[in-house]
């Protein structure tokens, strides 16, 4: 006799990840980013279509029970994987070499647009928020996921654009790491103060403070153990891929998950930290990061951007206007404070334009927030089905727009003497 259960699980996670890789090579064909396509799978298989159409086979296919929790345990898995990705990626190098236009645009980048969500979530009608009594909540979600960037979104824009070895490539590239770990810290705290329902300023300081603490035991402990950990078994590891190597990191990050779930964290902050404190390590070979770049984009993410669609229907919860306001001030928001800190900096013309249009990319690191705060009833699913399509379209804006601002220019940045380049 089979388990019925496995059988619904093993054959769901067959559609998901096949649907995914499909629409998302479909759509890198076509010129988008593949969480598009990976997005759009979801959707097709999900409530919104295969829901609608055929009721019967969804809720059998996607039923609750063992089979379910199988599921969202591999997509647990698979956020937590991608978070140690998104970490190994980030360059804190840079943060130590920042220059005044990259100071500048990374304070008001993350500042001009967290002033807007934060206003935007004071003054949202009800309907909009999963519980109007918990509304400071609500505000500091939106601020902190408009302030964030898709590093690497961004990333893949510079590299179709043959930008990434410029200047403008390492300020936009910094300021993105920049955003992004404040953004996380700062969400992470939120997760935190919301676990123990205190909405004091004082609390939730404290919440945050915490979460720094643990970011910083992390790097200035847990880095230089993992680096000899790493070149320990560099020496001694006969595997050309690394595989010892990509064990410690797994094993590490599912540690780090642990901990800060324990710690009333979200489980991502600790594989997002775990990534951030062996990326650095020299010992960490580049086979070790391709194999696990690889293995988690192509067997992991796809069914985690897939399934994050799966039960909610996109149609039904779909507001224009919320959608169109979110996105407005998304774009707005990030680009006049990117571009506004990159002037101060000493950036000319175009290109401090180009640097806020490089930084409005969400992307991934949108959707996965959005997520996480819509398991965590931070915000409501109309809001939810907001950030997504606002994630896609300035994912999609970021390049065109690049490239129109810099055609024509003389170099790929043009600043006054006094600006400090990247060391």
């Amino acid at each position: 006799m089979h388990d019925s259960q496995l059988l619904t699980f093993l054959f769901s996670l067959a559609v998901l990840l096949g649907a995914a890789y499909v629409l998302g090579a479909v759509a890198r064909r076509i010129g988008c980013p593949a969480v598009v396509g990976e997005i759009a799978a979801g959707i097709v298989v999900g409530k919104t279509v295969l829901g609608r159409l055929c009721p019967d086979v969804f809720a059998w296919l996607f039923r609750e029970g063992p089979a379910g929790v199988m599921l969202q345990g591999y997509k647990s898995l698979a956020v937590v994987l991608l978070m140690v990705v998104a970490g190994l990626e980030m360059n804190t190098g840079a943060m130590r070499r920042i220059g005044k236009a990259m100071a500048w645009s990374a304070l008001l980048g993350a500042l001009v647009p967290f002033l807007f969500g934060y206003g935007f979530g004071l003054v949202a009608p009800d309907r909009y928020l999963a519980d109007p009594s918990q509304r400071t909540f609500h505000a500091l979600f939106l601020g902190i996921a408009l302030a964030i960037s898709a590093l690497p979104v961004i990333t893949r824009t510079l590299i179709d654009l043959g930008l990434m070895k410029t200047e403008f490539g390492a300020i936009v590239l910094s300021v993105a790491v920049i955003n992004d770990l404040v953004g996380w810290v700062c969400f992470s705290a939120l997760v935190g103060a919301m676990t123990t329902g205190s909405t004091s300023g004082g609390d939730i300081a404290m919440s945050i403070g915490v979460t720094a603490a643990c970011l910083a035991l992390a790097l200035v402990v847990l880095r230089p153990l993992a680096d000899r950990w790493l070149r320990w078994v560099a020496r001694d590891d006969g595997d050309a891929s690394g595989g010892h190597a990509l064990a410690i990191v797994v094993v590490l990050a599912l540690l780090g998950a642990t901990a800060t779930e324990l710690l009333g964290m979200h489980a991502v902050f600790g594989g997002f930290v775990i990534g951030l404190a062996v990326g650095g390590s020299r010992h960490l070979g580049e086979p070790t990061r391709r194999v696990l770049r690889v293995a988690v984009t192509t067997l992991f993410t796809p069914v985690f951007f897939a399934a994050m669609a799966l039960r909610y229907d996109f149609a039904a919860q779909l507001d224009p206007v919320l959608v169109l306001v979110v996105t407005a001030i998304a774009v707005v928001s990030k680009v006049v404070g990117s571009a506004l800190g990159a002037r101060l900096g000493g950036v000319m013309g175009r290109e401090a334009l180009a640097i806020g249009f490089g930084l409005s990319s969400r992307g991934a690191m949108e959707i996965i927030l959005a997520t996480l705060a819509l398991e965590a009833k931070i915000i409501h699913e109309r809001m939810f089905v907001a950030l997504v399509i606002m994630a896609l379209v300035t994912s999609l804006l970021a390049g065109p727009a690049i490239r129109r601002l810099l055609r024509g220019s003389e170099g790929a940045l043009r600043t006054r003497p006094d600006v400090r380049a990247l060391g």
